[in-house]
């Protein structure tokens, strides 16, 4: 019975590593081992938080992700406009795989969202720049849509990099979701 009484009080509550006896802080995940209830309460809200935070990047990246989809389904249609009504082929078959490129990011979104939105964004900007120089005129075509697009891609990409803080952070106080494992 002993032997259970000291196996508790030399395990952390948090992340349950053993330590030795009396050290204040978890050398694991930095929790306030002997630190008083208002310590230990504003670690527990600290790791609340970051989980909190990181749920609302989560959120903001989906919201990127979608704002892919969309460019894909934008040059599926265009695509095949250019195609079928244009009579222009080539433009139908760049549009299309522009597509599918647009599809493999918004995939890929979910493994590294960071470098899926980035790659979207540097892609989407280099079309506007060659278009631009291509034709000058096509600079205010679309510039609402054009504003959104790179609205959400930005916002996406700050997301991101707030995503993967704050997921360090948590590894740091081992207490990282269960769906990040």
């Amino acid at each position: 019975m002993t032997e259970a009484i000291l196996e508790a009080t030399n395990t952390c509550e948090h992340c349950h590593a053993y330590h030795d006896a009396g050290r204040k802080y978890c050398s694991q995940c930095s929790f306030p081992i002997d630190g008083t209830e208002d310590e230990k309460r504003s670690f527990r809200l600290t790791v609340s938080s970051r989980k909190r935070f990181l749920d609302d990047a989560r959120d903001k990246i989906k919201s990127a992700r979608i704002v892919i989809q969309v460019l894909a389904g934008l040059f599926f249609m265009i695509g095949l406009f250019m195609g079928f009504a244009m009579d222009d082929f080539a433009s139908m078959i760049a549009n299309l795989c522009l597509c599918v490129i647009y599809l493999m990011l918004a995939a890929w979104c979910s493994q590294n969202a960071l470098g899926a939105i980035l790659t979207a964004f540097i892609i989407y900007i280099t079309l506007m720049v060659v278009n631009v120089i291509i034709d000058p005129a096509t600079l205010f075509q679309g510039v609402i849509i054009k504003f959104f697009v790179i609205a959400g891609l930005v916002k996406g990409i700050r997301s991101a990099q707030e995503a993967k803080g704050f997921l360090k952070e948590l590894q740091n106080l081992k207490a990282v979701p269960v769906d990040y494992e």
